[in-house]
């Protein structure tokens, strides 16, 4: 495990300058214990190279993936240098404009379908962006935005504010206004939640 993503707590993954995508290099949180549900981030976020991700709940104590990447999607690189890749993005420039810069393939299982970020996974929808089975990275639509949508994304299809790392900012970026989530369906969405989302590579 190499992040925790929770919205119980400070908007962490989200700070107006992108410092746990970007900088960050003391670990922070407790990050060594899955059920935990506060934002953690792990020196195996910038120092662990793999080649797939999964994200799971906290309150699930078999670790059941809601999505695991395939196809090699980290390339033998860390979790930092994939994300942070695309470009620099830190203190408030914008990342895209109606399209995201990235995708891997994925599959979904366990809790999905009920859990936040994941609306659009397997929804019906008519996608301007994205895919039923992707996870996308930096991601813009309508001016509501996500460091990584999951699933779907467009006009019929919740814009592309669902994923890890939402802002409703009105601007693709980092911002300290507007409604900004760790995870949500929502930038709106922003009751704290009994679970938080943890990220693991391999």
């Amino acid at each position: 495990m190499i992040a925790r993503f929770s919205n119980t707590d400070s908007k962490n993954w989200m700070k107006p300058d992108g410092s746990w995508w970007y900088d960050l290099e003391d670990q922070i949180g407790v990050y060594d214990d899955p059920l935990y549900n506060r934002d953690a981030i792990s020196a195996a976020f910038w120092l662990l190279k793999g080649t797939e991700f999964k994200v799971t709940r906290t309150d699930d104590v078999t670790h059941t993936a809601l999505l695991k990447t395939k196809g090699e999607c980290l390339r033998r690189k860390t979790f930092r240098s994939k994300i942070t890749g695309y470009g620099n993005f830190r203190n408030g420039a914008k990342w895209s404009h109606n399209k995201c810069l990235g995708a891997c393939s994925v599959t979904f299982g366990g809790q999905f379908a009920s859990t936040d970020g994941f609306k659009y996974a397997s929804h019906s929808c008519s996608s301007d962006i994205g895919g039923a089975k992707k996870i996308n990275f930096w991601c813009d639509w309508g001016w509501d935005a996500s460091v990584m949508m999951i699933g779907k994304g467009g006009s019929d299809c919740g814009r592309s504010d669902h994923g890890l790392g939402v802002t409703e900012e009105d601007y693709p970026r980092f911002s300290s206004f507007y409604a900004r989530r760790d995870f949500s369906n929502s930038g709106h969405n922003i009751g704290a939640k009994a679970y938080g989302l943890n990220l693991w590579i391999r």
